[in-house]
C-alpha cells in the first residue's frame, strides 16, 4: 500500500484547467520530485494534496484513506505538512518561537522538546539564532526556518515547493543536502517541487515530469538523468541547435 496515491485528479481555476487527470503513489520512505516549467500546474498538486484546493475530480489517498475535501488542520494531523513557496515565516517571533508554532496541534510537550532539538541538529544556525526575530535571519536561514517549522509538527509526509528558489548556489548545496538527511535518518516521506531540476534530480529516488497539467514522463531519477529529453529540456546539456531541431519530435515522444 503506498502512502500517498493521487487517482485523476482534476482541478481549474475558472476556466482554466491547471490538472488534468494527474495520478501517482508515493511509497512510505520515499523521496520523490516533481519537475515542470512554471504554470505547469506543480504547487496546485501540493496545495490539492495539503487540503488548500479541493479537486473537482479524483481522489487523494493518504495511508488509504480520503482525505480530499478536509480542512488542512485536518489533513496536518493526520501526518502531511507543507513547505509553501515563498518563505513565509512569522517575522516578529523569534526561531524557537517560529518552530513551537509548527507544533500546534500536539500536546506531548517533552516530545515537542526532543524533536526541536533534533531539529536544531539539522540546522545548528537556528539554534544559535534561536532568540533572534525570524525576519532578521538571511534568506537561507528563512528556508532553514520554514522546513524546520514544518518537522516539528512530526509528518510522515513533508512536501516541498521549490525550497531553493532564490538562494545562493552554496546555500542551495548546503539545504539539500539536509534534505536529503532528513528523508535518509528520519524516514520522512518527500514530496519535493522544484525547478532546480539537477540538485532534485541528484537526491530523490523517482521522478515525475509535468507539463501544462499533465505527467509526460515518470521514472527513477537516474534513468532520468540518463535521459536524451530531460538532459535537453531540464538539464542543459545539449547544444542549442539541436535543441531547436529536436524539440517538437520528442515533445510528442514524451506522450
Amino acid at each position: 500500500m503506498p502512502m500517498l496515491e493521487l487517482r485523476n485528479i482534476e482541478v481549474s481555476y475558472g476556466p482554466v484547467s491547471v490538472a488534468k487527470g494527474i495520478s501517482f503513489k508515493i511509497e512510505k520512505g520515499a523521496m520523490v520530485t516533481i519537475l515542470g516549467a512554471n504554470g505547469a500546474g506543480k504547487t496546485t498538486i501540493l496545495r490539492t494534496i495539503s487540503g488548500l484546493i479541493e479537486p473537482e475530480k479524483g481522489k487523494v489517498l493518504f495511508e488509504d484513506q480520503e482525505i480530499q475535501g478536509l480542512e488542512p488542520e485536518e489533513i496536518v494531523k493526520r501526518g502531511i505538512s507543507q513547505v509553501p513557496e515563498g518563505r513565509e515565516v512569522f517575522p516578529d517571533l523569534s526561531v524557537h518561537k517560529n518552530l513551537m508554532m509548527g507544533a500546534f496541534i500536539r500536546r506531548d510537550q517533552k516530545e515537542i522538546g526532543k524533536d526541536i532539538q533534533r531539529i536544531f541538529g539539522y540546522f545548528p544556525v537556528l539554534h544559535q539564532r534561536k532568540d533572534q526575530l525570524a525576519y532578521t535571519l538571511s534568506g537561507g536561514e528563512q528556508q532553514m526556518l520554514v522546513i524546520g517549522r514544518a518537522l516539528a509538527s512530526r509528518p510522515k509526509l513533508l512536501l516541498l515547493d521549490e525550497p531553493s528558489l532564490g538562494l545562493a548556489p552554496f546555500m542551495v548545496k548546503e539545504l539539500f543536502g539536509i534534505i536529503k538527511r532528513i528523508n535518509a535518518e528520519d524516514g520522512t516521506t518527500i514530496l519535493l517541487v522544484e525547478q532546480n531540476a539537477r540538485m532534485a534530480l541528484s537526491i530523490a529516488q523517482h521522478g515525475y515530469i509535468l507539463e501544462v497539467g499533465r505527467i509526460v514522463m515518470d521514472d527513477t531519477t537516474e534513468r532520468l538523468r540518463e535521459n536524451e529529453d530531460v538532459q535537453e529540456f531540464y538539464l542543459g546539456m545539449r547544444e542549442e541547435g539541436v535543441r531547436g531541431a529536436r524539440r517538437w519530435k520528442k515533445k510528442k515522444q514524451w506522450r
